[in-house]
């Protein structure tokens, strides 16, 4: 493989820009998807200097053909025993990345597409067992409704049983993004990958987040204001 050190030091560069910079500032992304990624180009950066005898200042974008990419997948599996899933998982992880560099270096997008077209690997599903109705009600009884904390962090367990949406969609969730006085009501989730989609509330999670609404925002909420807020007009972490 050709010496590279000008696109090591390029390709280095939009490593820590992605990671410390870039995936941070997306309020979509948790602080799990930031870890998965993480270990994800660190599992990928290990395989190249250990199977491939690539060290990081010989790193190319040759390194991130789709070949290496489908024999690391394979080095996952039978080395590391991940299941497919995990597999997928990474592979995702990767493909973000690339996404990432090819629009800041628009000479190296050919990667990206490269890498789309790497088949997943094929999971076994696992059936899903729900919550049966009495445990939910058990865990919808444990906020203190005395308290203000209590009260918002009902609604907030209300609202995530009533769309199923992730944790950190719900927590990024604006004032603007909810439709409650609509025929159908509903909520506009921006999920992964800035991917939009909408969600119809049942008639009890409208009330109680009407209910939240004024005691939190008052009767003219901000429209650029986060839903679930803490003592003050902050964002609400995990």
């Amino acid at each position: 493989m050709k010496k590279a050190t000008n696109e090591s030091v390029i390709i280095a560069r939009h490593i820590n820009t992605f990671l410390n910079e870039y995936v941070p500032s997306q309020k979509t992304h948790s602080s799990h998807t930031l870890k998965s990624y993480q270990y994800a180009l660190a599992l990928y950066i290990e395989f190249l200097e250990n199977k491939k005898g690539i060290s990081t200042e010989k790193l190319c974008s040759e390194c991130f053909c789709r070949t290496i990419i489908e024999e690391w997948l394979q080095w996952l599996m039978e080395l590391r025993g991940c299941s497919p899933e995990t597999c997928n998982n990474r592979l995702a992880s990767l493909r973000v990345f690339l996404k990432y560099l090819g629009s800041r270096e628009i000479s190296l997008l050919y990667l990206y597409e490269e890498a789309t077209r790497i088949q997943r690997k094929k999971e076994v599903r696992k059936k899903i067992k729900g919550m049966s109705k009495k445990a939910v009600q058990a865990l919808l009884s444990v906020p203190n409704l005395s308290t203000k904390t209590g009260r918002r962090d009902l609604a907030l367990m209300i609202i995530i049983y009533s769309t199923a949406a992730r944790i950190d969609e719900i927590l990024s969730l604006k004032t603007q993004q909810l439709n409650l006085d609509a025929q159908k009501p509903s909520v506009i989730i921006i999920g992964k990958g800035n991917k939009i989609r909408t969600l119809y509330l049942l008639p009890k999670a409208v009330v109680h987040l009407k209910k939240y609404l004024r005691e939190f925002h008052g009767d003219n909420p901000n429209p650029g204001a986060y839903v679930f807020i803490q003592g003050t007009l902050e964002y609400m972490e995990k």
